[in-house]
């Protein structure tokens, strides 16, 4: 059957003078494009395009006055045109139109988007709000933040949706990792605690890890792109851009201990080779520290450094061996004339 045939049926149909065989060829057709549709529908979201798509048809024929009858018989039949060609092209995209004062009943391939039976908390108060979720991970909710979530995460992987900042503590699981949207920037672990800040009004986001390590790549369009972006370390973080979509590594500005067991001791040194040194704050923060001119080794320091934060303790090193420190990423690189 071809596009003319076709529309001298949707004409018939419409002015009730179809025989069965015909209205059978008409509901054949649907059937046929709702089981073609190349979107992701299970049974019964195609049951309830249909339902509507009909119901609309009905409205505006058979259930309309007997004034209004003939131009909305007009009005539809244009409708159906359209709709034929558009499914041709695009399968059901077009439906939707027809339904945008329902809320989507679709999940993208590429984009998870939150469902009807999403939880949704949002921290009004002045102070960090404590959630629970059912997986026994702990989200440390931020004033002027919100988080969405199902009321029970899927087997495979546990998707959350965050605006704003929150501290994430997760509950390891290996076979389900916990992924954290915002945006297009994706933070995505299997169990481990790290922090999101995310806010609309800001021009980037920032992801920064207290423990474990952590996956942060930008989402890309297609599933075969590949991924922009990194992984993260304790005392590491990530800035994306939302305008460049660039993601520039970083050092998180207070790092902490990551060593068990440091006591005061381990800050104190007496006539200590600076390589020494760097190689004890290394394994006590986590962060490499590089020196660049050999000559630097020749030095030794006499201080204490308890007590103080990782920058500080770095700049009075280097203050007191003539030389000065730089970020560049997630290392700290030390350069100077040397000791001699």
């Amino acid at each position: 059957m071809n596009q003319h045939e076709f529309d001298k049926l949707l004409e018939k149909y419409l002015a009730g003078e179809c025989s069965t065989e015909e209205e059978k060829l008409i509901w054949e057709w649907q059937e046929n494009m709702l089981k073609n549709s190349q979107l992701l529908l299970n049974s019964d979201e195609k049951e309830a395009i249909k339902k509507r798509l009909w119901s609309r048809i009905y409205d505006n024929t058979i259930g309309a006055g007997e004034e209004e009858t003939s131009i909305s018989k007009k009005r539809i039949f244009m409708i159906l045109k359209w709709g034929i060609a558009a499914l041709l092209l695009i399968g059901l995209t077009n439906i939707f139109l027809i339904m945008k004062d329902k809320k989507a009943e679709v999940t993208a391939e590429t984009l998870p988007t939150q469902h009807s039976s999403d939880i949704e908390v949002k921290n009004t108060s002045s102070s960090d709000s404590e959630i629970k979720l059912e997986d026994g991970t702990v989200v440390k909710l931020k004033k002027n933040s919100s988080i969405s979530y199902p009321k029970h995460f899927g087997k495979e992987t546990r998707n959350v949706y965050l605006k704003g900042e929150a501290f994430f503590k997760v509950k390891r699981n290996p076979n389900a990792p916990f992924i954290v949207h915002t945006g297009d920037l994706v933070t995505e672990v299997l169990g481990t605690s790290f922090n999101v800040k995310s806010y609309d009004n800001s021009k980037a986001i920032e992801v920064s890890v207290t423990s474990g390590r952590v996956s942060v790549y930008e989402m890309s369009e297609k599933l075969s792109d590949k991924k922009n972006g990194v992984i993260l370390t304790p005392n590491q973080k990530v800035v994306f851009d939302k305008s460049s979509k660039k993601i520039t590594p970083g050092i998180v500005e207070n790092p902490i201990v990551l060593t068990p067991g440091v006591s005061k001791i381990d800050f104190v040194f007496e006539e200590v080779p600076l390589q020494q040194v760097f190689q004890r704050l290394k394994d006590v923060y986590g962060i490499e520290i590089i020196i660049e001119n050999q000559d630097l080794n020749q030095c030794v320091l006499t201080a204490d450094l308890n007590d103080l934060p990782l920058f500080t303790q770095l700049e009075l090193v280097c203050r007191t061996v003539n030389a000065r420190f730089e970020e560049r990423g997630t290392s700290f690189f030390v350069s100077g004339e040397g000791c001699k």
